[in-house]
């Protein structure tokens, strides 16, 4: 028993548990750049275009994170779950100046193909991606988890971005696999045609609800409300909506010769509409010979010309990882002004330029020195645009697989942890009953809140009999009370306690009167810092 104990407790200390990238020694040689600027260029041309907003605002930025907060970060946002203590405390004592940067490529880099992203983050990056797409009102959300595969692929193998949304656009219900609620034949398999069928499944596969999903996910507008009415202060129409609609009311057929452009009739309504794309004042006449409809909407739709659609993923992309987007909601684009998107304009740009490379856009965001400053909290300057960094809600996801590591829950099929014996499902079902539109919005409501205090994985992780990291930590002879509160600490949320934190821990577990009260009381820590607010957010 003993020997067992203190084999978990050098896993727990010396960090065991896979990392999900290549050490030091393993480092694979550096990609040849093929974009104009690399990922370190772009993170400083990010600090100094900041430097000149903070400037213009007459404001500081927060200063940069410390180091473990800094790592607990960029894995909660690289790999959807935070390190474990031995991979903390290595780097905390690493003394390069350039660890920061190296941590990034360590996290996105796939160990066989460097030019990749590895298996962690690709897997992570595609549940977040999907969750945009695939909002929590959609008609058919519970589909949204099928596309986790083929965009997983996608951020695998770093797929232009304009291919990927070109992928998801060109399949037409004829070639659909599936009904909606009823899985394809193969639900694993990250094939383009499942992938995009189970968006339009998701979302809706009446030509309507297309137009409204793909038009909000890759142009950043919310077309939806034009739909029945003209409202008169909305810039957008009834033919705005019904003329993209129409684009997607036939299906991929090419004509070897022109055609006249599609028009659709709503509902039972007497008025028809023409195809027509937005910003443009009048429909279309035609579409042109060996091309479909729904080929013209895309090649609009990801044009390097339609300034939207590189935006639109660069602000989605920042939301993400920075909090909230560089230029007003990323589902309303296009009400933000043209000074107000001077920044994300640029940005885009860049990206273009990159060949809509979304894992050099990932890259040169979190080696920037505006991704990594301090939250600021309690000040008017907190909400004042995007030259501050708000607290981000973990996901459903990111929440679990953090347990998952604090825990040293078993990861493997054979021992039918919770990862594959339904608990993972779950979990993360009742937590999505508290999930927020945006990573700045914190809803910790009542069934999140009671699937942490009362749910099997906190019962079982403040067990003295069923949790490995509890008995681990609590039954190490060469540890004091004050390293074993430490490691608790390090263990649930990254970072070691405050002074009057640790007097009062050490206080308290001082006054047990036998040892079996003294381990019950640290059972009481972790479970107090498992189910406090600092465990669910990223600072």
């Amino acid at each position: 028993m003993a020997r067992n104990l203190l084999s978990l407790l050098a896993a727990l200390l010396l960090g065991v548990a896979s990392a999900g990238f290549s050490t030091a020694d393993e480092k694979q040689p550096a990609e040849k750049s093929a974009v104009k600027m690399t990922a370190q260029e772009l993170a400083d041309w990010i600090d100094n275009r900041f430097e000149e907003e903070y400037q213009k605002a007459g404001t500081k930025p927060g200063e940069v994170v410390d180091d473990a907060t800094f790592l607990r970060r960029v894995y909660l946002d690289l790999q959807g779950r935070i390190p474990t203590v031995a991979q903390l405390r290595d780097f905390v004592s690493e003394e390069s100046s350039f660890k920061r940067q190296d941590y990034v490529d360590r996290l996105l880099t796939s160990e066989k193909r460097p030019e990749q992203f590895s298996k962690r983050s690709a897997d992570h990056l595609a549940r977040v991606w999907r969750r945009m797409m695939v909002p929590a009102a959609s008609p058919g959300v519970g589909v949204g988890p099928q596309l986790d595969p083929w965009l997983a692929k996608q951020f695998s193998a770093n797929t232009p971005y304009d291919q990927v949304a070109r992928k998801l656009l060109l399949v037409s219900p004829q070639n659909m696999r599936g009904a909606l609620g009823t899985p394809p034949v193969e639900p694993m398999t990250p094939d383009p045609d499942a992938a995009a069928g189970a968006f339009q499944q998701a979302v809706g596969q009446a030509p309507e609800n297309l137009a409204a999903a793909y038009v909000r996910v890759f142009l950043g507008v919310r077309l939806h409300c034009a739909q029945c009415h003209d409202h008169p202060l909305a810039d957008w129409k009834r033919n705005d909506f019904w003329g993209v609609a129409a684009l997607l009311s036939t299906d991929n057929a090419k004509n070897p010769a022109a055609a006249k452009a599609p028009v659709i009739t709503p509902g039972t309504e007497q008025i028809s509409y023409t195809a027509k794309l937005l910003w443009e004042k009048e429909p279309l006449q035609e579409i042109p010979a060996n091309k479909s409809s729904r080929e013209l909407l895309a090649d609009w739709m990801v044009s390097k010309e339609n300034p939207n659609f590189a935006a639109t993923a660069v602000n989605r992309v920042w939301q993400y990882l920075c909090g909230r987007g560089l230029a007003g909601s990323v589902d309303n684009l296009d009400q933000v002004s043209p000074q107000e998107r001077k920044i994300l304009d640029d940005l885009a740009k860049l990206f273009v330029e990159s060949g809509f490379d979304v894992r050099w856009l990932i890259t040169g965001i979190c080696k920037s020195k505006v991704y990594q400053q301090a939250v600021l909290q309690g000040t008017e300057t907190e909400q004042e645009g995007f030259v501050h960094r708000p607290l981000k809600a973990l996901l459903p996801e990111q929440v679990f697989d953090s347990l998952e590591q604090a825990l040293s829950l078993p990861v493997a099929v054979a021992d039918k942890g919770p990862r594959f014996n339904g608990e993972r499902e779950q979990f993360v079902a009742r937590m999505n009953e508290s999930t927020t539109e945006t990573p700045a919005d914190f809803k910790g409501g009542i069934p999140q809140a009671l699937m942490l205090m009362n749910g099997k994985l906190t019962a079982d992780a403040t067990s003295l009999d069923s949790s490995r990291t509890l008995r681990a930590v609590v039954e190490a002879p060469f540890l004091s009370n004050e390293q074993k509160i430490e490691t608790l600490y390090l263990a649930a949320i990254t970072r070691k306690p405050r002074a009057e934190e640790m007097e009062y821990l050490k206080s308290h577990v001082a006054s047990k009167a036998t040892d079996d009260e003294r381990k019950q009381a640290y059972a009481e820590i972790l479970w107090g810092l498992l189910n406090g607010p600092e465990f669910v957010l990223s600072r």
